[in-house]
């Protein structure tokens, strides 16, 4: 550390969202542009400003490090502070770490990964990630917004049972989760037929507020 004392402070932030094409859940990493670890895949980050709150330091990482416009962050979560040391070779670094839950889009400048993988990452963003997780298994159908944000404001039951085995890695009994779906007082459900008049009937839940964030 330098004669500065005082520790430099990091917003990092690990994207994730569900993509209902190959109902994966995901998270996201950004290519680094410099030193160090220039080219290498890391989670969005920032050092927080003198006068910016961590949400607006979040936000800002997720739209100059990914391309992640504020519109299209559907829910932040603070994961908690990684202050592990030597976790920057630059200087002493203390990381305040967040979840965003993002829309799924193509423009964003981030490189994908499925919910089990686990990527060699710089940094100590391999453990940011890791709890990262925990706070997503922790939260999910107990926080309704961060459920709402994953799953959409509209969902079937196939995409909440898939959501659920990556996040948790348990997968849900078939009857047993559409109970618990149905018991739970913030979704409603109507049944959908897919493929025409004669196709398979499936039960569409939708959340009963707006989200928010």
């Amino acid at each position: 550390m330098t004669d500065r004392q005082q520790p430099l402070i990091a917003i990092d932030v690990v994207p994730i969202g569900y993509d209902a094409a190959s109902m994966t859940v995901q998270y996201g990493t950004a290519e680094r542009l410099f030193a160090p670890f220039a080219g290498e895949q890391a989670l969005p980050g920032v050092l927080l400003g003198a006068d910016e709150l961590l949400t607006e330091a979040a936000h800002r990482a997720l739209r100059d490090k990914a391309g992640v416009p504020a519109g299209d962050v559907r829910h932040l979560t603070q994961i908690g502070a990684f202050d592990g040391p030597g976790r920057d070779p630059r200087d002493k670094a203390v990381s305040i770490a967040f979840i965003a839950i993002v829309t799924s889009h193509d423009t964003f400048e981030l490189g994908w990964h499925e919910w089990a993988e686990t990527p060699s990452l710089p940094f100590d963003h391999g453990t940011i990630v890791a709890a990262a997780k925990d706070v997503a298994r922790t939260r999910l159908w107990t926080d309704p917004a961060f459920t709402q944000a994953l799953t959409g404001d509209t969902f079937l039951t196939a995409d909440a049972a898939a959501i659920t085995s990556q996040v948790t890695g348990h997968t849900p009994a078939p009857a047993n989760f559409h109970r618990t779906l149905t018991r739970n007082p913030a979704l409603t459900s109507e049944q959908r037929t897919q493929g025409g008049a004669h196709g398979r009937s499936m039960t569409q839940w939708a959340w009963a507020g707006a989200l928010r964030p």
